[in-house]
């Protein structure tokens, strides 16, 4: 069921206002803006909501970018990370080493996470991905194809949630609630 138009606009606010966890800023003290935001659902679940910042204000996929995911939900680490490297199987032919070292990687980072827990990714396109949960730096994986194929799994024209894509880009207006293509495996990806 929609909420208003007033609801979303205080939700809005409350998230563009919303601070950078301080273990982040120490790492990256440069400013950053919000380029777009949106829910990711599946079904009638909302997942997350998701920020995505640039130093700009506007994605540039060669420039360096924060995704940012506040979770509405309980979802264990080992989901997240299943979920997510057979996002990346999906939209890339990636090698069994690559699908192993990831999950591995992936598995020693992400934490389980509840209701109002946050992950944050810092993407330097072509060199690394770090990864923040809102205390603490969880780890680091430097790895061009790994930086790529992940990011894709929001900004690929191919992903599971285009609607998710264009708000993130800022391309639509943010929506309380988006529907998306996805399937029930693929409600747990970061």
């Amino acid at each position: 069921m929609p909420l208003s138009m007033q609801a979303d606009d205080r939700s809005r606010m409350a998230l563009m206002s919303e601070r950078l966890p301080e273990v982040f800023t120490l790492a990256c003290s440069d400013g950053w803006q919000l380029c777009g935001e949106g829910v990711f659902s599946w079904s009638v679940f909302k997942l997350y909501r998701a920020r995505l910042l640039t130093q700009s204000g506007a994605f540039d996929p060669t420039k360096p970018f924060l995704l940012d995911l506040h979770y509405l939900r309980t979802l264990k680490g080992e989901q997240i990370v299943s979920t997510s490297i057979d996002e990346i199987a999906r939209l890339n032919q990636i090698t069994h080493e690559q699908r192993f070292g990831w999950t591995q990687a992936l598995m020693e980072m992400i934490p389980d996470v509840c209701l109002g827990d946050r992950l944050l990714g810092w993407f330097t396109p072509g060199v690394r991905v770090e990864f923040f949960s809102a205390s603490q730096d969880l780890g680091l994986i430097q790895d061009a194809d790994f930086v790529r194929m992940f990011s894709a799994i929001w900004l690929d024209e191919r992903t599971r949630s285009p609607q998710l894509r264009q708000a993130l880009l800022g391309h639509t207006q943010v929506l309380p609630t988006l529907a998306t293509r996805s399937s029930p495996s693929q409600e747990a990806s970061a």
